[in-house]
């Protein structure tokens, strides 16, 4: 049920900015959409288990971090700094298993995971108001000059 949840909430989101938003959106949506796609194939090479620190999580994190913070230093918007801190949080779950191996694996699982659902709703919220500042103003530049 929960990762139906998830999966209706990253369609929707994903779309909405995809279709409604300006460059940083979609490069966010993007991201969000390749971490998703490669979340299956690091299920192939390596086992969904909490109890050690996981590799292929752990790259997909870091890229999407990565990515995030690309588009939160370039974009004319504060949103995705939101998103960029967001993911960090999925990143210190890898680092604090790393430092400390006796952390339960079900605190590593949701320090993993429970960032990604408001990670969501900040991009529709992101999208909203840059709708919202089009109507009002009629432009908006998506990236910043510097």
């Amino acid at each position: 049920m929960r990762t139906s949840i998830f999966l209706l909430l990253l369609a929707i989101s994903c779309v909405y900015a995809i279709s409604r938003g300006g460059a940083p959106e979609r490069w966010v949506a993007a991201i969000i959409i390749g971490m998703g796609a490669l979340d299956p194939l690091v299920h192939v090479v390596t086992p969904l288990e909490y109890a050690k620190v996981d590799p292929g999580h752990l790259f997909i994190d870091l890229a999407g971090w990565l990515g995030f913070l690309c588009v939160a230093l370039r974009a004319n918007r504060f949103w995705p700094l939101w998103v960029a801190a967001l993911q960090t949080i999925a990143l210190v779950a890898h680092m604090a298993k790393l430092l400390d191996v006796t952390i339960q694996p079900k605190a590593y699982m949701i320090m993993q995971i429970a960032s990604s659902y408001p990670l969501l709703v900040v991009l529709m919220i992101g999208t909203f108001c840059h709708r919202k500042r089009l109507k009002t103003i009629g432009t908006e530049r998506s990236w910043r000059n510097s």
